[in-house]
């Protein structure tokens, strides 16, 4: 029996910016490190290599700009701006390889019996498309399998535009497992399957050329049923795994791929916490490896008590961002009132108490939801900056199959046709308009000046007195020059 070749993608982004913020193809690679397993052989080809050679060499670089913790920039080649998105004021670009570098990787690979391509936001489409497309001149003939976000959120726009051989929703490790069995006539792939995350292999990270850091799901799904959030639609189900595997998981792998840090790629990393992450934190910190913790996705705040704070400072968890997201009440419903401000202001509480500054502490605060009065977010923005904590504003997307999502259709603030390319944060997709980018981007300066504010030890709230002075000044401003 021939031993099948599968080649897996993490195709480019298209976008008005991308940066590598802990970002790898983790479904992907657990796929790839299944397959291995079962006596397939596998490549992974990343778009987004940023240690590529040829990359580097056309950099004039011997290693890519890499901030702290291993992030940092990707390639960029700026191409010409999609019609529909033009009234950006930004350039429009490709990033991860080159087209033609691209092209000669495939070409210097045998023919695969399958291909395998990732997909990730759905106003990136253009990447799996164009990798669609190149693959297909260059092993005519050879099947290609498109999954994840964007092929699940649309899978009828997939079908037209990237036009795969066959499309994977949800999540996808048995169903491309029962198909690469059919396609490969290898039934055995289904014995003995996988039947929780926990009895996968770990992640084919190996197969990069290089790992600046190492990322890590704990579990998947979510329960919260937040309104502008398309994870339960991806994934109706939470698991969590064992946390004595996710500890081991961590340990052998930063060893063998000699990093220090780990970013937790889970949208409940907190859930449960006496059960999940206080032990495994617990485990770690008795390991003494010097390791370097990282979660990017936002944190339920209300789980973080005094205990748990104590163990992430310990731990030596650097990159703590918190779901905050909008202090009105009514917005609290809408994300499942899974924070509220008192909850938050204790989180960060506990948190200074175990040794943070609170400067280094991050939120995210969404803009440009249905119905969303400036006057919420600068409000949220306000409170945010009274607790002496950083702020990530960001811009709403309605993301397909979303309550959120069918409610600016319905009331009027979204084209049911839309090209996903409209659903971009970076264009205020309610409004579409340079007017609403506009006032994002000074919004957005705003919470630039408090951050940095906050960095120099400068806040609008702290002392009293300067609060006083601060409002009174501006009420007795509105009240003389405001156009009555």
């Amino acid at each position: 029996m021939s031993t099948p070749t599968v080649l897996c993608i993490n195709p480019w982004i298209y976008d008005f910016a991308a940066y590598d913020h802990w970002s790898k193809p983790l479904g992907l690679l657990y796929l790839a490190s299944f397959l291995r397993a079962r006596g397939f052989a596998v490549e992974v080809l990343d778009c987004l290599d940023k240690w590529h050679p040829e990359v580097l060499r056309r950099q004039q670089r011997t290693a890519p700009k890499l901030r702290r913790y291993g992030i940092g920039p990707f390639y960029r080649e700026i191409v010409p701006t999609p019609a529909c998105v033009n009234f950006i004021p930004r350039h429009f670009a490709r990033y991860g390889l080159p087209e033609d570098v691209f092209s000669a990787e495939l070409q210097r690979r045998p023919r695969p019996d399958a291909i395998l391509v990732t997909s990730f936001m759905t106003y990136w489409y253009m990447g799996p498309q164009r990798v669609v497309e190149i693959c297909r001149a260059v092993f005519p003939g050879v099947p290609i399998i498109l999954g994840g976000i964007y092929a699940s959120l649309l899978p009828d726009h997939a079908r037209q535009v990237v036009k795969p051989d066959y499309l994977i929703t949800g999540p996808g490790e048995y169903k491309v497992a029962a198909l690469l069995a059919q396609l490969c006539n290898r039934p055995d792939l289904l014995d003995d399957f996988p039947a929780r995350l926990d009895d996968f292999p770990y992640p084919a990270f190996d197969l990069l050329r290089k790992n600046d850091y190492l990322i890590v799901m704990t579990s998947r799904g979510c329960p919260f049923r937040c309104t502008f959030c398309a994870t339960y639609t991806i994934d109706s189900a939470f698991t969590q795994r064992q946390p004595e595997s996710v500890v081991a998981e961590i340990l052998s792998q930063t060893r063998r791929l000699r990093v220090r840090d780990v970013a937790f790629y889970d949208d409940a990393l907190l859930m449960q916490p006496t059960l999940r992450i206080k032990p495994i934190l617990r485990a770690l910190l008795a390991s003494k490896r010097p390791l370097r913790f990282h979660t990017p996705n936002g944190l339920h705040a209300r789980y973080i008590d005094e205990e748990l704070a104590e163990l992430m400072y310990r731990c030596n968890f650097k990159t703590i961002r918190l779901s905050l997201e909008s202090v009105a009440k009514e917005r609290l419903r809408d994300i499942h009132n899974k924070i509220t401000p008192g909850e938050m202001t204790r989180a960060v509480h506990n948190l200074t108490k175990a040794g943070y500054q609170a400067r280094e502490i991050e939120t995210y605060i969404i803009m440009g939801l249905p119905h969303q009065p400036l006057t919420e977010v600068i409000e949220t923005i306000l409170y945010a900056n009274s607790l002496g904590i950083q702020i990530r504003l960001s811009s709403f997307s309605p993301i397909p199959g979303t309550p959120d999502y069918a409610r600016a259709v319905a009331d009027g603030y979204f084209p049911a046709d839309a090209d996903p390319l409209l659903t971009n944060n970076t264009i205020i997709p309610l409004a579409r308009t340079r007017e609403a980018y506009e006032q994002f981007y000074t919004v957005a300066q705003l919470t630039q000046l408090l951050n940095e504010g906050i960095k120099r030890g400068v806040s609008l709230f702290r002392p009293c007195e300067l609060r006083r002075a601060v409002f009174t000044a501006l009420d007795r401003l509105r009240a003389a020059y405001e156009p009555s």
